[in-house]
């Protein structure tokens, strides 16, 4: 809310006296009308300063639901209580727009009778009334009417949506009538990023340095190899929260932005389908191209469908329609809970605590970042990770500017990694055209995704006692890396190797707009998890029941994980799931190296002992570099270890 200019002040001290100065005060009192109500209340009015604003129920409109041709009305007016004219602005403020195309949202504005021309719906925070004059004790009625365009192109892609947004008074100046542009669509056929409440658009400059996005513009395109990217930061911060926004809420685009003024960074997966190329379970195939095109909203077109069943004897069955080779399949990592989403972010980096900086103790996270050049968090139990990257959306949402209402966060899960891994090996990753990348089954360096191999310690070479720097690449490039007497290095990442150098090559893309570490690095825990012969997943030995998160009591649903059937062999990859990069990337069954790139294939299995190695490790280890890789798969009881770290997802919420 803005003060009087000094000046002004000032001046009118010197000329006018001290009683109408007071009158002047009152009269044009500054004013911000933010009221929270609900949708059923039968009147609800607020009086600030010489402003009342009063609407028939709430301030509050919600379009749930909807389909092409849907409307409805909210009434309102604005009164001026006081002795002088003054003026007003009117505000929409969106709580959450689900719509995949904005400009078929569209509102009329009456105001006493006179109908203003149509116009389209503010698809984030605007202006649609500036500086209205309202004379002494006047009274301005308004009608406002939302319409959902009814079109043939708009009938699947944009029906059962939901907006809600909030109609705010205010008198704020220096504020901008909302104009309506288009937001940037590449020519994939991809989803455009959802940008939910909190995340912040970014794309890169020519030098591979960050910038916030206008999204107005190109900030992504998935044909040529850039996926869009968004940043969490801290907004309880006001310093930092003032790089990112202008004091009217509107971002600083273009604006250069550092890691240091961030906190976690995410990528955007969007919904696609798949072309079958290894169906049939126990059979292998070569590594090649996996075809994929993207889908529109939420709609799946995909000709096979799968479903899971449980048969409570340690068997997990797949049960699939159309499950033929060249039949294509929407990607079940798009469906969460039962809600389809438009697609899914993923952390950019493997976790790190910024309160554990060689990411050794085995406390539990106290808060998570995804950031580059940062000693990746180790030595924590999967449950430990799980509730850490919960507590994004459920204790620290407010900090990030998260609508709790809105979005889920989690641990990656199998089938998720396995989105990313499809995409990664398709024309829309590391490869640039079938003739260049793939002539007889041989990847060109170009088209490779390297490995994360630079450690921050090691005990041997087998298992290190440090995280991985994230985003390094293998290769020293122009630098060498000399180590300290202890094992350790000078220095998180060199220079020549970081993420936004020659780190690139270990992204999922080979730029700086793609995913890292998930080719070596440490193994990642994801939410797979081997039953029992009861058909139980093994939660307790995870410490799912010991962990100190303030939610340890909530149950585990299970949209959270992927269940595999029980076997005391490794080599059963027949157990895998259409999607989830297991057992249609084998080349050859019964070998630990038999996964694509001759990757680990270590399935979930009973060990020699007895012991239950039950959960699912991704992505390989930066000391077995020729083994790791984004097909690599691994397996462990579920506990602390000081190689394997996680993986944080942001989604919709089910049910949103």
């Amino acid at each position: 809310m803005k003060l009087f200019d000094k000046k002004s002040l000032i001046l009118l001290i010197s000329v006018v006296s001290i009683n109408l100065l007071c009158i002047i005060s009152v009269s044009y009192a500054y004013f911000t009308a933010n009221i929270i109500g609900n949708d059923k209340a039968e009147e609800m009015t607020v009086t600030a300063g010489t402003m009342k604003i009063t609407y028939t129920d709430s301030n509050i409109v919600t379009l749930n639901n909807a389909i092409p041709g849907d409307s409805l009305t909210k009434q309102f007016k604005v009164e001026n209580t006081g002795n002088l004219d003054t003026k007003y602005n009117i505000k929409i403020d969106i709580e959450n727009n689900d719509f995949e195309d904005y400009n078929d949202l569209k509102y009329t504005l009456t105001k006493n009778g006179v109908v203003e021309p149509e116009k389209v719906l503010p698809y984030e925070d605007g202006y649609i009334v500036i500086e209205n004059e309202i004379k002494e004790k006047g009274i301005d009625n308004y009608t406002l009417t939302l319409n959902f365009k009814k079109d043939e192109s708009n009938q699947n892609d944009n029906a059962n949506k939901k907006v809600k947004f909030k109609i705010e008074v205010d008198s704020e100046t220096d504020v901008k009538l909302y104009e309506y542009q288009e937001p940037y669509r590449d020519e994939s056929g991809a989803n455009r990023p959802k940008l939910y409440q909190g995340l912040i658009p970014m794309t890169f400059n020519e030098d591979n340095t960050m910038k916030i996005a206008d999204i107005t513009k190109e900030w992504y395109n998935y044909d040529e190899h850039k996926w869009g990217n968004a940043v969490l930061i801290d907004n309880t911060n006001e310093e930092i929260r003032n790089k990112f926004y202008k004091e009217d809420g509107t971002l600083r685009i273009n604006q250069t932005i550092t890691e240091e003024d961030i906190l976690q960074m995410y990528v955007w997966i969007p919904r696609y389908k798949y072309q079958l190329f290894n169906a049939v379970a126990g059979e292998s195939a070569p590594k090649q191209i996996i075809n994929i095109e993207f889908e529109k909203g939420v709609t799946s077109t995909g000709n096979v469908s799968c479903k899971y069943i449980n048969e409570g004897n340690g068997t997990i069955r797949e049960d699939c329609e159309n499950a033929i080779n060249g039949n294509w399949y929407t990607h079940p990592a798009f469906t969460f809970g039962e809600t389809e989403l438009p697609g899914i972010w993923v952390g950019k980096f493997e976790l790190s605590d910024p309160q554990d900086p060689t990411g050794r103790n085995s406390r539990a996270i106290s808060e998570i970042t995804i950031l580059p050049n940062k000693t990746s968090k180790i030595n924590n139990s999967i449950s430990q990770y799980f509730y850490a990257s919960r507590d994004i959306e459920l204790q620290k949402a407010s900090k990030y500017n998260l609508n709790q209402d809105e979005i889920d966060t989690h641990i990656m899960k199998n089938m998720e990694w396995g989105a990313v891994a499809y995409l990664t090996q398709s024309m829309y990753g590391i490869y640039k055209d079938e003739s260049h990348c793939n002539i007889e089954g041989m990847l060109f360096e170009e088209c490779k995704l390297w490995k994360n191999n630079l450690l921050q310690g090691m005990d041997n070479q087998i298992y290190p006692n440090g995280g991985t720097a994230t985003g390094c690449v293998e290769t020293n490039l122009d630098d060498d890396v000399e180590w300290n007497s202890d094992g350790t290095l000078p220095v998180v990442c060199p220079d020549m190797r970081k993420w936004n150098r020659g780190g690139t090559k270990v992204s999922t893309t080979g730029n700086v707009y793609g995913i890292y570490d998930m080719s070596g690095g440490d193994m990642e825990y994801v939410m797979g998890c081997m039953v029992n012969q009861n058909g139980i997943a093994y939660f307790e030995q995870a410490e799912f029941q010991a962990t100190d998160s303030p939610i340890k009591n909530i149950p585990i649903d299970d949209k959270y994980y992927e269940e595999y059937s029980y076997s005391v062999y490794y080599g059963t990859m027949e157990r895998g799931r259409l999607g989830d990069a297991t057992k249609e990337t084998i080349l050859e069954y019964g070998s630990i190296y038999a996964a694509w790139n001759s990757n680990y294939s270590y399935f979930p299995q009973i060990v020699s002992d007895g012991d239950a190695w039950s959960w699912m490790l991704r992505g390989g280890l930066a000391s077995h570099k020729d083994f790791a890789g984004v097909f690599s798969i691994g397996r462990i009881e579920g506990g602390g270890h000081t190689y394997i770290s996680s993986r944080s997802v942001l989604t919709a919420q089910d049910g949103i």
